[in-house]
């Protein structure tokens, strides 16, 4: 049954990039999928059993790609959490989760920033603790099975909802919307980055985008930044990816025109994305863009599983 799942998603695909005019990016992509899908996948070098720390202020746990726990005091979140060996059922996770999902034993929201597969994944969402209220773009509920959460939320741009004494707000993104390609038009605004403010901490986050020179600048005037948590790639090919995915050198754009504090990259070493020649592209160029711009001490890479604690 899964296998069948798996053509019929691929069929959707490439009708749909046949028809926009992708197709030879996609089959390039594709083939890199394929090789990719005989590969080991990686053991990650940390794995946290007991995440949730008693009395912390704020802790980053980046279990990979986009997904991070996040904890702000008693307070305890996810970012489009991902624990699946493959997405979409064509793409394999390259590096296991730098955490186990029944680690979690607390967890009061869950954040979706859109739809696509590999950042809205059903069974990873099934494996949390359903005491959490969800976040989704507009649009989201309806591609959200009945999983038994709390509570679900959708946020339009600019909005926000206070639960707890947590303030959620959803922001704007550059990328696209729909969750199979061809519903793509019709939700095409069904992406979003957020803000996260408790106890006069603020945290951004930014899902997929690409680069715009006044979007962030706007983010950054309205909201106070500690911490923001930018993706870096796909990189290649820059000519179709630098519409809806930021690398390195835009990341730090972002970065500079939130006015943040300190940024963690994301969005990179865990599936094959584009045509980058490596799993560690991404977190090269950004190597490197670090040591030229001097941000060592506020550029901070965390490795799959790593946790990070801040005062």
């Amino acid at each position: 049954m899964k296998s069948i799942k798996a053509l019929i998603n691929l069929i959707l695909i490439v009708v749909v990039l046949n028809l926009s005019g992708c197709s030879s990016f996609f089959f390039r992509v594709m083939g890199r999928i394929v090789s990719g899908s005989a590969v080991k996948v990686e053991p990650a070098r940390y794995k946290i059993t007991n995440p949730i720390i008693p009395g912390v202020g704020l802790s980053v746990l980046w279990i990979g790609h986009s997904s991070f726990l996040i904890q702000m005091y008693d307070k305890v979140l996810i970012t489009d959490p991902v624990f699946s060996q493959s997405v979409g059922m064509v793409a394999k996770r390259l590096i296991e989760p730098g955490l186990d999902a029944s680690s979690i034993t607390k967890l009061d929201f869950v954040i979706i920033s859109h739809l696509h597969f590999d950042h809205l994944n059903y069974s990873s969402l099934n494996a949390l603790p359903k005491s959490a209220a969800v976040f989704l773009p507009e649009g989201g509920a309806e591609y959200l099975p009945e999983l038994g959460f709390k509570q679900t939320n959708e946020l339009l741009p600019w909005h926000s909802i206070e639960q707890g004494g947590v303030r959620i707000t959803a922001v704007p993104a550059k990328h696209f919307g729909g969750r199979y390609g061809f519903d793509a038009g019709i939700r095409n605004n069904s992406f979003v980055g957020y803000v996260i403010e408790y106890k006069g901490t603020t945290i951004y986050f930014a899902g997929d985008t690409g680069y715009d020179p006044e979007l962030f600048k706007e983010i950054g005037k309205r909201f106070s930044i500690e911490l923001a948590l930018l993706p870096i790639g796909p990189v290649e090919p820059r000519s179709f990816m630098s519409r809806v995915h930021t690398d390195a050198k835009e990341a730090l754009k972002i970065f500079a025109d939130l006015g943040a504090q300190i940024m963690i990259p994301m969005h990179y070493r865990t599936f094959i994305q584009g045509t980058d020649s490596s799993n560690s592209y991404a977190e090269e160029l950004l190597r490197q863009q670090i040591e030229q711009q001097h941000l060592e001490d506020r550029v901070i890479i965390l490795d799959v599983g790593e946790q990070r604690l801040f005062p």
